[in-house]
């Protein structure tokens, strides 16, 4: 689902809530301090704006440059962090400079949420980006904090591969035990301002054939008819969610279905259909490659999770999930 991620409409709620928040927050007074935006009610947001923040002023400390003066010096530098120190303590921002800062840092908290995968491939293309900043970054991040770990224990080992981001992040994910961050906790804060769900943030992919087709008595409008396991099977019997591209993918037999996993797949069924158990998905993935048939998988899925509606059929996640048993068991 990765590919589908809709940047315009991340970015669009991130306008409007930061305008509904600001009005908030500058009511009464001309300024905000650092305490108020360390109160902000999604925390990490307010973190993400310190940290811009420090970063403007690492920024202008490494311009102080002079012929008449040494700011290698031991001394000069620890004076300088003193300094910064103080600062820290007396923010003072208006909301003309405070509220681009906000768009900004609810735009990040969405993306690190949603994808951590897309959030860290965006941070590690920029032209200039260190290791000593991405460090600085650990206190500032408390969403899927795993994956910064891991991201710097691989350049700890091979400082190289922060000239290669796809290989160092398929490096870092491809050995996270962690399980990601629950999504639904961090969007009810934000929706308690500004209503928001997950799915507002996928775009619809535009195809000239329906994704599914369309299967009488398999939907929303006849519940029980769609629990029906021989339903199911003539539902997914077709590999239907397969577009042109997947099916030239699919001329060979397919692999595991963890190998066949992108990582941002891995991060949205654990979330999204596992309750962020990580444990519960592999478990699940295990038994599903035992299976000897696409018929026995689907009917798994069927009596487990369909048929009492932990799952519905028609979830984007759901469809991406049986899209997955449709290629495994392609032949």
């Amino acid at each position: 689902m990765e590919s589908k991620l809709n940047l315009k409409a991340i970015e669009a709620y991130a306008g409007t809530y930061a305008a509904k928040l600001c009005e908030q927050l500058f009511a009464g007074k001309g300024k905000i301090t650092g305490a108020d935006i360390l109160s902000l009610p999604v925390k990490q947001t307010g973190l993400f704006v310190l940290n811009t923040i420090y970063q403007s002023w690492g920024r202008e400390a490494e311009k102080l440059k002079s012929p008449y003066f040494d700011y290698e010096a031991g001394p000069v530098k620890a004076g300088l962090q003193k300094l910064m120190n103080v600062l820290s303590q007396h923010i003072l921002l208006d909301r003309p400079h405070f509220e681009p800062l906000l768009v900004g840092a609810v735009q990040d908290t969405l993306l690190l949420l949603l994808s951590p995968y897309s959030y860290y491939k965006d941070l590690l293309m920029i032209e200039g980006v260190s290791v000593a900043q991405l460090q600085g970054m650990q206190k500032f991040v408390k969403i899927n904090q795993g994956v910064l770990a891991g991201i710097l224990a691989k350049l700890a080992a091979n400082p190289e591969l922060l000239h290669d981001p796809d290989k160092l992040l398929t490096e870092v994910f491809e050995i996270m035990q962690e399980a990601p961050q629950s999504i639904e906790g961090t969007l009810s804060l934000f929706a308690a301002l500004e209503p928001v769900t997950a799915d507002g943030f996928y775009a619809e992919e535009k195809k000239t054939a329906p994704l599914v087709p369309v299967v009488p008595g398999f939907g929303d409008e006849d519940e029980e008819e769609a629990n029906d396991t021989a339903t199911l099977n003539a539902r997914f019997g077709e590999s239907s969610y397969e577009t042109v591209a997947d099916k030239l993918k699919s001329n060979q037999p397919a692999d595991s279905l963890k190998s066949m996993l992108s990582i941002n797949q891995k991060f949205m069924f654990i979330n999204d259909l596992f309750d962020g158990s990580q444990e519960d998905f592999f478990k699940v993935l295990d038994f599903l490659e035992a299976c000897d048939s696409k018929e026995a998988a689907v009917s798994f899925v069927q009596n487990n999770y369909l048929k009492h509606n932990i799952w519905k059929a028609n979830a984007p996640q759901v469809k991406e999930f049986m899209a997955l048993l449709d290629k495994k068991f392609a032949r």
